[in-house]
This record gives C-alpha cells, sequence and structure tokens, in this order.
C-alpha cells in the first residue's frame, strides 16, 4: 500500500506558494516541496495530490491500492463525491490519474498529522524568502 501526504501553503504578504508531498511505499519515504506561482490556496491543495500523483505514475509506482491523506477538507470532500464546485478541471484530472492505480481511498487527517507535508512546505518557504530564488 502506498501512502501519500500531501499539502499547500501561501504567504501572500510576499507572494510565495508551495505545494509538497510525502510518499511512504516499502519502508522508503520520497517526498518533495515545490514552489508555484498561484495564489489560491484550495487550488494549491489540489495541485499537490495532482503531482504527487504523476511521481508515483512516473515511477511505475502505482500497482498497489493508495491512502490519500489530506488536511485540506474541499480535496477530500470533492474526491468523496467526484465534483468540485470550483476546482472540477483539476479534480477531473486528479481522477484520471486515480484511475491507474488498482483502488484508492481519500482520509481528511488533522493539520498534526500531516507534520511531514506541512514542515516540507515551511522550510521551502523559509529557503525561499531566505535566498530569494527557487
Amino acid at each position: 500500500m502506498i501512502k501519500l501526504y500531501t499539502d499547500a501553503g501561501l504567504n501572500t504578504n510576499l507572494n510565495l506558494a508551495v505545494v509538497s508531498y510525502v510518499i511512504k511505499l516499502n519502508n522508503q519515504i520520497y517526498k518533495e516541496a515545490i514552489p508555484q506561482n498561484n495564489q489560491d490556496n484550495h487550488y494549491l491543495e489540489f495541485l499537490a495530490l495532482k503531482i504527487a500523483l504523476q511521481k508515483i505514475i512516473e515511477n511505475n509506482w502505482n500497482d498497489e491500492i493508495i491512502l490519500i491523506h489530506s488536511d485540506s477538507q474541499i480535496v477530500i470532500d470533492s474526491l468523496d463525491k467526484n465534483y468540485s464546485k470550483h476546482y472540477q478541471p483539476i479534480l477531473d484530472e486528479i481522477l484520471t490519474e486515480l484511475q491507474s492505480f488498482p483502488s484508492y481511498f481519500a482520509k481528511h487527517i488533522a493539520d498534526k498529522d500531516n507534520r511531514a507535508a506541512h514542515a516540507l512546505v515551511h522550510q521551502k518557504m523559509l529557503n525561499l524568502r531566505t535566498h530569494g530564488h527557487k
């Protein structure tokens, strides 16, 4: 089973946005935080999931059930309903990616249970603020 944790962060004052993911697979952990140019936090939460799914598929790791963890209620609700009033285009892309897996489960988790992905976002933001580049 693949365990996936995603998160996104936005600092509108500094015009910084970051998405992150943590993939746990076969006792291995793969993680990344990626700067973005979007100012919609909900969209960024969807984007974090989309990017992580693409990474898994690109590496041919998608032959197992995936358990998606997100602290974004809108992402989890949208996956459960296959519908999003404002984010249907990216949701459709995510649902297409999910067809590459045998099955998936999406679970809403508290911020405190998403520490690894959350920390990646904040580390990257701090790095961007300090060094001013992506």
